[in-house]
């Protein structure tokens, strides 16, 4: 009986160490950022939007000339453009892990769509609505549409002030 006992006290000794070792053991992370999408934020970020529908505001108040109706296609596709630079700049500056999409995989940047890395994920984000309408305003957006890999860092790094301007 006592060998029993030892037996019975020995295993649930060894089934409670067993327990707390596997719950001292840092849980992995469900996806880690790529090395290439972590980046530092600016010290100047609390200057500057850091979250999408803040961003999209903050550009949008800073150049509405870029966003008017009646424009030839090819002022649209420069607009987009400089909007697209623009809100990852400022959104880098605001501490915000965002970059360009490459259009299929590369080489071509999306006009009017731009990556950013959640916290947890790359997530695709369409940033403006009409833009292949030029007869219409163009409207900027933060639609995440979800996971993309076609993520590519923001290059030359924007550097960002101690106010916003």
């Amino acid at each position: 009986m006592t060998s029993v006992r030892s037996r019975l006290g020995c295993f649930l000794l060894c089934a409670l160490l067993v327990t707390a070792c596997d719950r001292a053991q840092p849980s992995a992370p469900t996806s880690m950022p790529d090395p290439a999408v972590v980046q530092t934020a600016p010290a100047t970020r609390a200057k500057y939007p850091s979250n999408g529908p803040e961003l999209i505001a903050f550009v949008a108040q800073r150049y509405p000339e870029k966003l008017a109706a009646g424009v030839s296609r090819k002022e649209r596709v420069a607009n987009m453009e400089f909007l697209r630079d623009r809100i990852i700049e400022f959104g880098i500056c605001g501490g915000m892990n965002i970059g360009w999409n490459m259009k299929r995989g590369g080489p071509e940047k999306s006009k009017d769509f731009v990556a950013w890395h959640d916290g947890r994920r790359r997530m695709g984000v369409d940033i403006a609505y009409a833009y292949d309408a030029p007869a219409r305003e163009l409207q900027l957006v933060w639609a995440v549409y979800g996971p993309t890999k076609h993520y590519r860092a923001y290059e030359p790094r924007p550097r960002c002030k101690s106010t916003a301007q």
